[in-house]
């Protein structure tokens, strides 16, 4: 399409009408670029360069359209031709100048006003523009006084303020941009921290940004499905795109896209509740080699001692990142809802623990908490975790019934605990059971000389424990040998009971499940289970 229109110009200017054709392509660029057509007018603008190479204004024109496509080098180089044929057009030297500003190269355009300095003593300028430069020196000076003032050492808020108004002024002013985000960091903002960085590798790119941004997104702040998780790899390809040999990157790259491939199995087997595939995919590579848990820890601790080009590759403001990892505590919560769910309360526990440090109302390890507790007896801690979790979930029915179950064997054991009777864990097997009682029977038989009364309670919590019908009630909260419990009745079950009133709501009396947000899988409908 160009080439015909060159070649109808250059038939044109055999017959005497170039004058005529250049107008309309000018007309036709300076109508793409007012309807914000820019690469139009960009295209158009080449071909009246071609046409008529001394005219500045085409030039001029041309710049507008490239800092809109973001092509600032090209823009400064079509001012630099404007001014070179019209060294008059102050408005070249003003637009110059606001280029550098909005650059952060401040020096640059003070020199570039100065420049102007001289030439207004051989030109007369309108009022307008004298007004223009007059704004744009006050703002220049003031930029490089703020520029100065982050050289000293300010508190992180006042930090954050300075960097923010220079910001304004020269939103591309790279260094700014990074000590705000040390700044904020410093301040708990890891989400603006994260932009800035983001923003100034993107302005600047360097191997130590990407990694650090790829570290911080992924093993630290970034969750499940996260657009800040996904980030992590992005800005390794980044990294890569830009320095395919750089070897920090190239294994940076490797370990973390090894790592997401556990970790998308494992999550995989998680959504479907394959809890015993879980641990497996969460093993690690080898037999009896580290697990990805292993391998996330062993990064996060290596990360903490690497430098590139002198700079830490963390920053220092971010404190103690095994603590802060967000990727350990969903890895530590797949642990703990596995095991969890397999009633292996022991393995489970100390990931649990972890993740409630971490996050203390985490639904998932405040119910395998409670429910060690209660499996071990210690009814009253919990129901206690079981109450938390059941507010926590917004009232979840399954997790409500789950601790139901608990107060009524929290009720029991205070009336009578048959394990205890017989000096058994909860868990005790058939034979286990029959060899206590028959210990127990020698030492307090009546005719060996024992107590009569606690024989009877012997015999009691044997005929229970020894039945597995009946044990299976007991189990759940129901005592066989009450009358009450028998007979469906649960006389005094509500006193003290912090939920009697729920119980009698209309609400209750159907199933029901409140929304939720679960930890690690995205916005949807609560319902608690393995």
């Amino acid at each position: 399409m160009r080439a015909v229109l060159l070649l109808a110009i250059v038939l044109c200017a055999l017959h005497g009408c170039l004058a005529t054709a250049l107008s309309d392509v000018l007309q036709r660029a300076n109508a793409a670029l007012a309807s914000y057509d820019y690469a139009g007018a960009l295209d158009a603008f080449n071909t009246a360069v071609e046409m008529d190479p001394s005219s500045y204004l085409v030039y001029f024109r041309r710049a507008t359209a490239q800092q809109a496509l973001g092509r600032t080098s090209a823009a400064l180089a079509d001012l630099d031709a404007t001014i070179e044929r019209n060294p008059a057009f102050t408005k070249a030297y003003l637009q110059r100048a606001r280029i550098h500003l909005r650059e952060g190269n401040l020096i640059r355009a003070r020199d570039e006003l100065r420049r102007l300095d001289a030439q207004l003593q051989k030109t007369n300028l309108a009022g307008t523009d004298i007004n223009d430069i007059a704004t744009l020196r006050a703002r220049i000076i003031h930029a490089i006084d703020l520029e100065q003032q982050l050289s000293k050492k300010l508190a992180a808020p006042k930090c954050v303020d300075i960097c923010t108004e220079l910001l304004d002024a020269a939103p591309n002013h790279v260094s700014a941009r990074l000590k705000r985000a040390e700044c904020e960091m410093e301040r708990g903002n890891t989400d603006v921290a994260l932009t800035d960085w983001g923003r100034a590798a993107i302005l600047s790119p360097s191997a130590a940004l990407h990694l650090r941004l790829s570290f911080l997104s992924y093993y630290v702040f970034g969750t499940r499905d996260s657009q800040i998780q996904d980030s992590g790899l992005a800005q390794l390809r980044a990294c890569l795109h830009s320095d395919p040999d750089n070897k920090q990157c190239i294994r940076a790259h490797k370990q973390l896209r090894r790592i997401d491939k556990a970790l998308t199995k494992a999550r995989k087997f998680s959504d479907d509740g394959k809890w015993v595939p879980v641990i497996s995919a969460l093993k690690g590579a080898k037999v009896g080699g580290p697990t990805v848990r292993d391998d996330v820890e062993e990064i996060i601790k290596a990360a903490e001692k690497t430098e590139i080009d002198g700079e830490p590759l963390l920053p220092p403001s971010l404190g103690d990142p095994l603590k802060r990892s967000e990727l350990l505590v969903e890895i530590d919560t797949l642990y703990c809802r596995a095991y969890g769910s397999q009633e292996k309360y022991a393995q489970a526990i100390p990931f649990c623990d972890r993740v409630l440090e971490h996050s203390p109302n985490n639904i998932y390890a405040l119910v395998i908490k409670g429910e060690d507790h209660i499996a071990n007896g210690n009814y009253k801690d919990g129901n206690a975790l079981l109450s938390r979790a059941y507010e926590a979930s917004g009232r979840s029915n399954d997790i409500f019934q789950r601790l139901q179950r608990g107060q009524k064997l929290e009720r029991l054991a205070n009336h009578k605990n048959y394990y205890k009777v017989l000096e058994v864990p909860r868990d005790a097997d058939e034979r286990t059971i029959k060899k206590a009682y028959r210990r127990l029977a020698r030492e307090h038989h009546p005719d060996k000389g024992g107590n009569e009364e606690k024989m009877t309670e012997i015999n009691e919590a044997f005929g229970v424990l020894s039945n597995p019908e009946l044990r299976a009630q007991y189990d759940q909260g129901n005592d066989p040998n009450d009358p009450m419990a028998a007979a469906g009745g649960d006389a005094g079950a509500h006193a003290g009971n912090p939920f009697a009133q729920f119980f009698q709501q209309a609400a209750f009396q159907q199933q029901f499940q409140q929304q939720f947000r679960q930890p690690f899988g995205g916005g949807q409908q609560f319902h608690f289970n393995f």
